[in-house]
């Protein structure tokens, strides 16, 4: 999925020649490693590759994703420490991709929101905000799975094949066309158990495969943590920090600008500002957001990536622009 949102984006071209750029070389630890991965000759796979689906040939996340890769390739980062940083926006583009999709199937037309606890020594409202919409944004795929099929069941081409005659054969047409399934079916001729039993397989499906894409990349890649609490909430991690900062930021810009941006390109909130825009006015609280944008000043700070000069303003930098290619 991956492979296909990189070639399908409108940077494609730019990118292959910066990955060759890193790649292309011949070097005895790079080949070692594809050695690694590559198959044997007598394992190998020619065709097209099975279970490789993607339904959109355009998509902005496949811009933003190819953006974000292109912005990390053309800096100076030596040897092999750029990959984290690849996996990291990859893991990143997947989960808002996941989301984002998954709000556009369910009719939700309000933004994505990852509200951002910056850790702190005590319990706050950000962690409290934080915890719930992970929460919520945790079912949203499910429910995404739910209603997609509800709306092959009550669409006008499902109610009038259960009108016509031979309406089973044509229910199963309308699913092989709408989502390639029917050929495992094996219960009776009947358009209602028929679409059930697509609702019961998709719904099992989901749980096993796609429903952990949130959790287990949001995880791995540092933006969901446990961290201080007995609930998941979106925490980013340093290194987190370091791939969106080197992602964004050419040269150096102000605190309150690189927190603008973190919002409108990826849905990420931190500060007051951005909460104010996206949460309630129940659940916002002034104070507690800039709270939390201090403690996020002072961990960039401690990373080096942040300077406070006299004019009383906050620029975060990026360390390696300065040789950028």
């Amino acid at each position: 999925m991956l492979y296909l949102m990189l070639c399908r984006s409108q940077r494609r071209q730019e990118l292959l020649a910066a990955l060759k750029g890193r790649l292309g070389k011949t070097d005895p630890t790079w080949d070692s490693i594809i050695k690694c991965l590559q198959p044997a000759d007598d394992e190998q796979v020619s065709g097209d590759r099975a279970n490789a689906f993607l339904p959109y040939a355009q998509h902005p996340s496949f811009n933003e994703l190819a953006e974000d890769w292109l912005a990390i390739l053309r800096l100076n980062i030596p040897g092999f420490d750029v990959f984290p940083h690849l996996v990291n926006l990859a893991g990143l583009h997947l989960v808002k991709y996941q989301l984002g999709v998954s709000r556009q199937v369910l009719g939700l037309n309000t933004p994505l929101r990852l509200v951002c606890e910056v850790v702190a020594p005590r319990k706050t409202l950000v962690r409290e905000i934080s915890c719930d919409l992970y929460q919520e944004n945790n079912l949203l795929p499910a429910q995404a799975v739910e209603a997609f099929i509800t709306n092959i069941e009550t669409s006008t081409d499902w109610r009038q094949a259960l009108a016509g005659n031979d309406a089973f054969e044509k229910c199963k047409k309308i699913l092989r066309d709408e989502v390639r399934w029917e050929e495992t079916y094996e219960g009776p001729d009947d358009p209602q158990q028929l679409i059930a039993a697509l609702r019961q397989a998709a719904m099992k499906r989901h749980r096993q495969h796609v429903a952990n894409i949130h959790r287990n990349y949001g995880r791995e890649i540092g933006l969901v943590s446990k961290r201080g609490t007995v609930k998941l909430r979106y925490a980013p991690t340093d290194a987190l920090l370091r791939t969106l900062l080197f992602a964004n930021v050419e040269k150096r810009i102000e605190l309150h600008q690189f927190l603008e941006k973190l919002h409108r390109r990826y849905g990420l909130v931190f500060g007051d500002k951005d909460a104010e825009r996206v949460l309630a006015k129940d659940e916002f609280d002034k104070k507690a957001f800039q709270a939390n944008s201090r403690r996020l000043e002072q961990r960039l700070g401690s990373l080096g990536l942040l300077r406070r000069l006299s004019d009383a303003c906050a620029y975060v930098i990026n360390p390696y622009h300065v040789e950028a290619r």
